[in-house]
Order: C-alpha cells, then structure tokens, then sequence
C-alpha cells in the first residue's frame, strides 16, 4: 500500500515537471519571438533546471548497467575470489579492458577475448601486478639468470656510490 502511494505521488510530481518543462519552452519561444534575451535567460534557466529535476526523479539519462554474459560473470568471479575488489573504478578498468579486446578484433567470451582484458587490467601500472623476480626479468631480458644477477649486483654498487637514483 506504501509502494503505491509512494508511486502515485511520483507520478503526480512527474506529470507538474512535464507541464513544466513545456511552459518553460514556450516561455522561451515567446522570448525569442519578442527578441527579449532577459526573458529568454530566465525560461531557458527554469527549463534547464526543471530538466535536472525531472532526471533525477525518472532515472532518465543515467548509465545503463551492461548484462554481462554468464562466461563474462563467471571471469568476473574467479577474478574476485583470486584477491580482486570489484569497487566500481575497478569495472571500469575492465570495461576498458573490453573495449581494448573489441578494438583487437578478439570474440566476446573466447579464451582470447579474457586474455586480452585480463592483460589490460593486469597491467594497467597501478601497482597491482606483482614486481617481477630476477629469474623473470631474466627470462624476459634473454638472458640468463646468473648473467641478470651479476649485473643487478653492479647496478646496486654503482648506485650506492652515487652513479644512478632510483
């Protein structure tokens, strides 16, 4: 019983903006056909308000949440259950992610497709990737992991001396 009452005032409030919004742009019409900008300041300031009010109320203009397909929420899941805080700048870093697999050509849901949003979210430099271990790096660098080590080494004395800063 509450719901409805709660429904029919809004729907009230909803029609008294409608009506607003119309007399404010007739306002503005008859303004600008008086050539009077003072007037047409003042509707088009009562229409742009009325406006705000009236999205407010309706939800009108407010981002649509994305269905995600089952594969899509279950990536989503494991993600989570591995450490990831799905905070509402965190799906925004994966919706990035998913524009970027888009943009690469790669199929919604194929293995592809995760790779490439896990590697966008992944790597985005926020310090949530793990440093990398010198055996890694070295693998990384083509080289081996004795020759990586002996050249940290010297890097880290030469810094100590004063040559290089972090």
């Amino acid at each position: 019983m509450a719901d409805d009452f709660g429904s029919a005032a809004a729907q009230i409030v909803i029609r008294d903006l409608e009506e607003n919004l119309i007399q404010a742009g007739r306002e503005y019409e008859d303004a600008q056909r008086a050539n009077d900008p003072t007037s047409a300041a003042y509707a088009l300031q009562r229409y742009n308000s009325t406006q705000l009010e009236y999205e407010k109320l309706t939800g009108a203009n407010q981002p649509q949440q994305a269905q995600l397909s089952n594969a899509q929420a279950n990536f989503l899941s494991r993600r989570q259950a591995l450490g990831d805080e799905l905070s509402p700048a965190r799906m925004q870093d994966y919706a990035r992610g998913h524009d970027r697999a888009l943009a690469a050509g790669w199929q919604v849901d194929s293995p592809q497709y995760f790779a490439a949003v896990a590697g966008h979210v992944d790597n985005l430099g926020d310090g949530r990737q793990a440093p990398l271990n010198e055996k890694t790096a070295a693998e990384l660098c083509g080289i081996s992991p004795e020759e990586y080590a002996a050249n940290a080494s010297r890097l880290r004395s030469l810094k100590q001396r004063g040559f290089y800063q972090d």
